[in-house]
């Protein structure tokens, strides 16, 4: 994709509108299920609202820069507000996920039922539960509302240079093949979850341009988001893995804790096997192409 005078327009454009979808994914939340997916919608474009804003800070337009800082304080708090809610529906489908995961229809239904009971619902009575959820999501709402007031004053950052996206853009992709090569040298799955961060800003940044991106740029993403999903995974399964240590206090010496955990630590192999199949993907494109396409973005 060649230089395009309007490439700042359309992330101010993609950034007001992913938080536009992320407040009216919120305002009407009242079954647990119209929940989950409502606070995942929220959360994905807040994610896509905190990788966006920083494309448009300029050092030339102060008041712009202050803009951009409110935009993704606002949208940080409202991502960290939804997290822990976040985080028990992730808990409840890694659950999912594994119970499907024996072949007797009698084991999968008490290994979810279990762990469901002992993991989930163990430690919060339901009302309170409900009670927290609910705050939580007014309080995010409100954290919305003003990212979004803090949007309305950033048309000044449209003509701005250019520069500063793309030293980003080229950075993030630098930093994840440089923690990559690492992670996978030396087998270090630790090291290849602190790039997650650097391939979802790329899917996330290079989302707007839709097929206008140049070749590169359209495999960069692809396989970025590829690996960001790959690692996500993984971290659910992690996630699980630690809150398994309750289910193992308790019921200790159970045949089927010993199962699920079976079943665990086969479902991180394959998780740990598609995210390095992920990186490798990541780290066959071409680095020169890839840089000279993102410095010609904006």
């Amino acid at each position: 994709m060649a230089k395009a005078p309007d490439s700042g327009a359309v992330v101010l454009s993609t950034l007001r509108a992913a938080l536009a979808a992320a407040e009216a994914a919120l305002a009407r939340v009242e079954s647990p299920a119209e929940r989950r997916e409502s606070v995942r919608t929220a959360r994905r474009e807040l994610k896509s609202v905190r990788a966006l804003a920083p494309l448009l800070r300029s050092r030339e337009t102060a008041p712009a820069q202050a803009s951009v800082d409110g935009v993704l304080e606002f949208s940080a708090k409202a991502n960290q507000l939804l997290g822990p809610v976040r985080d028990r529906d992730a808990l409840a489908r890694s659950i999912q996920k594994i119970s499907d995961r024996f072949a007797d229809d009698e084991t999968r239904r008490v290994a979810r039922t279990v762990l469901l009971a002992t993991l989930v619902f163990a430690e919060v009575d339901r009302r309170d539960d409900a009670q927290f959820v609910a705050t939580a999501i007014d309080r995010a709402r409100r954290a919305i509302r003003q990212a979004r007031a803090a949007a309305d004053h950033l048309d000044a950052c449209v003509a701005a240079p250019g520069a500063h996206a793309c030293a980003a853009l080229v950075r993030a992709f630098d930093e994840g093949r440089d923690m990559l090569g690492q992670g996978l040298e030396d087998g270090d799955l630790a090291a290849l979850h602190a790039c997650r961060k650097q391939a979802t800003f790329l899917a996330l940044a290079l989302r707007p341009f839709g097929d206008a991106l140049a070749p590169p740029l359209r495999r960069a993403r692809s396989r970025a988001k590829n690996l960001a999903a790959a690692l996500g995974e993984d971290r659910d399964l992690a996630l699980l893995d630690v809150e398994m240590r309750v289910a193992r206090a308790r019921l200790e010496g159970s045949p089927l804790v010993r199962a699920i955990d079976d079943a665990l630590r086969l479902a991180r192999l394959e998780a740990f096997a598609r995210a390095e199949d992920a990186a490798r993907a990541f780290l066959r494109l071409g680095p020169n192409r890839t840089r000279r396409a993102l410095r010609e973005l904006f």
